[in-house]
């Protein structure tokens, strides 16, 4: 006689379970300065990248350029059409001789009593190659005018473009 043992009809058992333990939670300090360090590698990224996208075909890729130069000086009077001339030739020109934009502009801001300033303002737009000495060159512009006009401060913004001339 065969002997056959009897199967059982139980499920098998279910895997053992791990045991993960409470991770302790992070003093409000770290984690302020986690979170704030990140933001900043973040802005570093978004700031020091090649702008992402690919230029299209047939156009490259630009540092763009733009100062904003108010006219009214500290003394009351205006930066006149003539001195803007003069400032042009022989301060920017020299400094990119292959091209720019001047734009006529109207400019306003609130003083520190609250009172609304306005003045008339030039615009100035260039591209130029990227790079550390295209930025030189635009904060000695920068510096020019004010100490020349003086003037309390230039705007510049500063962005990547993708350009091309046909």
């Amino acid at each position: 006689m065969v002997n056959v043992a009897r199967r059982s009809h139980r499920r098998p058992p279910a895997p053992p379970t791990t045991r993960v333990d409470r991770i302790p939670a992070m003093p409000p300090q770290r984690l302020i300065a986690t979170a704030l360090i990140a933001l900043a590698a973040l802005a570093l990224l978004a700031c020091g990248g090649d702008g992402g996208e690919p230029c299209p075909e047939g156009s490259e890729r630009y540092a763009q350029y733009q100062l904003f130069l108010g006219r009214s000086t500290a003394d009351g009077d205006e930066v006149t059409d003539e001195q803007w001339a003069a400032f042009l030739a022989d301060t920017v020109t020299p400094r990119f001789p292959a091209g720019l934009t001047v734009l006529d502009g109207a400019g306003q801001w609130r003083d520190d009593s609250g009172t609304i300033q306005r003045e008339r303002s030039k615009v100035l737009w260039i591209l130029a190659a990227p790079g550390d000495e295209t930025l030189q060159l635009i904060d000695e512009i920068s510096e020019e005018y004010e100490r020349r006009f003086h003037q309390d401060s230039v705007l510049r913004i500063h962005a990547t473009a993708c350009a091309s001339f046909s």
